[in-house]
């Protein structure tokens, strides 16, 4: 009687450990954030830009490694003289609905992440953008002009 109570206890200790292991793995990574290279393979970045003041808007599509398919938008200022962007911010929404937030890095044409939602939850890490073709779309009423930009992009982030 005693060896099948001894049993029991064997098998639920058993099932339990079972069921346990494979979840210290997920808590752990909470702690210990890991830096992975990403890759933007395909962006499409269509941007309003005063040439004025230099302000610009943008909304963006494409694929990146470790989010799949994105939106990202963002709006900011850059340098009417070289085309560097000097200020911006936005938000990246990944396939599955987390956010990746960024603001204009201190390289030119670089993008620093500051933090996201879900599996990204302070995040860090960036990005160097190359831009791979720019088509003029239209000329505004309002003397904005909106431009079609593609490009890559490498770099780390951290999560």
């Amino acid at each position: 009687m005693k060896t099948g109570i001894l049993t029991r206890t064997a098998l639920i200790a058993t099932i339990m450990m079972a069921a346990w292991l494979p979840i210290q793995p997920a808590m752990a990574s909470l702690d210990n954030p890991v830096t992975r290279p990403v890759k933007v393979v395909g962006g499409n970045l269509t941007i309003t830009v005063d040439p004025l003041t230099g302000d610009y808007e943008f909304t963006d599509y494409g694929y990146a490694t470790h989010v799949g398919l994105v939106t990202n938008s963002g709006a900011g200022v850059l340098n009417l003289a070289t085309g560097q962007f000097l200020a911006g911010t936005g938000v990246i929404v990944t396939a599955n609905g987390d956010l990746i937030t960024w603001a204009v890095g201190t390289g030119p044409n670089t993008v620093d992440y500051t933090g996201g939602t879900g599996r990204f939850e302070g995040c860090s890490g960036g990005i160097a953008i190359t831009l791979t073709s720019q088509t003029l779309l239209s000329v505004n009423a309002d003397g904005t002009v909106t431009f079609l930009m593609t490009y890559v992009a490498d770099g780390i982030i951290t999560y």
